[in-house]
């Protein structure tokens, strides 16, 4: 940039509109003006305003207002237009190509028959040459404006101005997150509604026989949850106790003991049982655990039951529970192992009594998640749990074959029946979505409170 020199400070010259920004403002004030006009035609010309015609109106009036402002803008080269001009024309550019590929696809894999190779590359050919013709001032525009980006000025008040819409932007996106969960629940216990007030809370959650029927007021049935709930509880309480003491050896293990070699090879294999379908997970229940399960000598053991869903739900946490107990763990600050170890500490007293604690919150976010995760599983324990929707009991005088005896899970009980619920079955079936809400957000707060008891202690 050329410079004029007053005494010893630069005083830099102004700064030369390119000729083609000029064009492209001219062309977007003239675009505007004849948006503007031909609403005002289109209006006029109507004998009597209707609905159609105002709103024709505004959005000419709108629209001219914008592509008014965005001329000015990039008369007088302000970054934050050309910014903006940029943006929109890629995302109608993106829009645009999708909609084309859209219509590609369909042409394609709609039709009776298959298309040859032929048709297939001509309409493929057609597709690309109206994306091209279509998209061509479009990008050459962006490609100006992104070539001419140092003729182009800021100030620091359109910058503490993006910074802010950014800001208020990621709020936005960030509550979004809640305002779905809050129409998830307010849909639910819409839904819900029906059965609560004709069958009533106290009933639904305390009795414990579930005989449905399918027509509002239809005599005989009840709608009692309560083996169900005790059947959710139990199976993820065996999974619990089961996976989290494994998974947290197996996060101990790679963050800490194993060498490079064993890592790189149970790292993997433990990633990969997240990748495995749930009904394979049922399957290797019904082949291989069942018949094991069976062997053991207790009356009315059939090898489907809560023991056989426990470990099923087990493995099927220990991927989520390993791998972000294993990040806690290395997040720990390496001067604290460093001097556990410098106060005599061995190695495995300073995992235990240093670095556990100090990745608890982790590990209990971890154990959240798989607590999260056995709860919302379905297919698995619908074909390894029995299905059975008596109140889970033990099979003789050993408390323990509890878990030997069939039962139904919540989610199991909604994917079973919703395909012929009706009536008060179905919003009885919406209740139970509204149960496992409340189940996840109780498991959420008491690790909330169990965090904060660790930090003010």
């Amino acid at each position: 940039m050329n410079q004029q020199t007053y005494g010893e400070l630069p005083v830099p010259q102004e700064v030369r509109r390119p000729l083609l920004v000029t064009l492209t403002a001219v062309v977007l004030a003239l675009a505007s003006l004849a948006v503007l006009a031909g609403g005002v035609v289109l209006t006029i010309q109507s004998t009597k305003p209707t609905p159609d015609s105002l709103q024709i109106m505004l959005a000419a009036i709108v629209v001219a207002a914008v592509g008014g402002v965005m001329a000015r803008g990039l008369w007088t080269l302000r970054n934050w237009t050309r910014t903006a001009l940029v943006t929109a024309l890629g995302l109608g550019l993106a829009y645009y190509a999708i909609t084309v590929l859209f219509e590609v696809s369909a042409y394609i894999f709609s039709g009776e028959r298959v298309v040859s190779l032929a048709v297939i590359g001509i309409v493929l050919l057609k597709g690309t040459l109206r994306i091209v013709i279509y998209g061509f001032a479009p990008a050459a525009i962006m490609l100006i404006l992104m070539k001419t980006s140092p003729s182009f000025k800021d100030n620091p008040g359109a910058r503490n101005r993006v910074d802010v819409g950014v800001r208020y932007l990621l709020i936005v996106a960030a509550l979004s997150a809640i305002f779905i969960v809050f129409l998830i629940i307010l849909f639910t216990m819409s839904e819900a509604w029906e059965s609560v007030a004709e069958v009533g809370l106290g009933t639904m959650l305390t009795g414990t026989i579930w005989r449905p029927g399918s027509i509002i007021g239809v005599e005989g049935a009840q709608y009692g949850l309560l083996p169900m709930i005790a059947g959710a509880i139990l199976s993820t309480f065996g999974a619990v106790v089961l996976g989290v003491p494994l998974s947290i050896g197996t996060a101990i293990l790679l963050a800490e003991i194993a060498p490079p070699l064993v890592r790189e090879t149970v790292r993997p294999a433990v990633e990969l049982l997240a990748g495995i379908p749930s009904v394979v997970y049922g399957l290797f229940g019904m082949v291989v655990l069942a018949p094991v399960i069976r062997n053991i000598e207790v009356p009315y053991n059939t090898g489907f039951g809560l023991l056989n869903a426990s470990i099923i739900l087990a493995v099927m946490i220990l991927p989520t529970v390993t791998n972000i107990s294993e990040d806690a763990i290395r997040a720990v600050p390496k001067h604290y192992k460093e001097g556990a170890l410098a106060l005599g500490a061995t190695h495995w007293q300073t995992i235990w009594s240093v670095m556990l604690p100090a990745a608890r919150s982790g590990i209990v976010a971890a154990v959240i998640l798989g607590i999260g995760r056995a709860l919302g599983e379905t297919m698995a324990l619908i074909m390894v749990i029995g299905n059975s929707i008596a109140m889970p009991t033990p099979l003789n005088n050993n408390p323990l074959t509890i878990f030997l005896s069939s039962a139904r899970t919540l989610t199991g009980n909604i994917a079973v029946e919703i395909n012929y619920a009706a009536g008060t079955h179905r919003s009885a079936l919406f209740f139970t979505g509204v149960l496992l809400f409340i189940m996840i957000l109780a498991v959420n707060m008491i690790a909330r409170y169990l965090m904060r008891e660790r930090l003010s202690s």
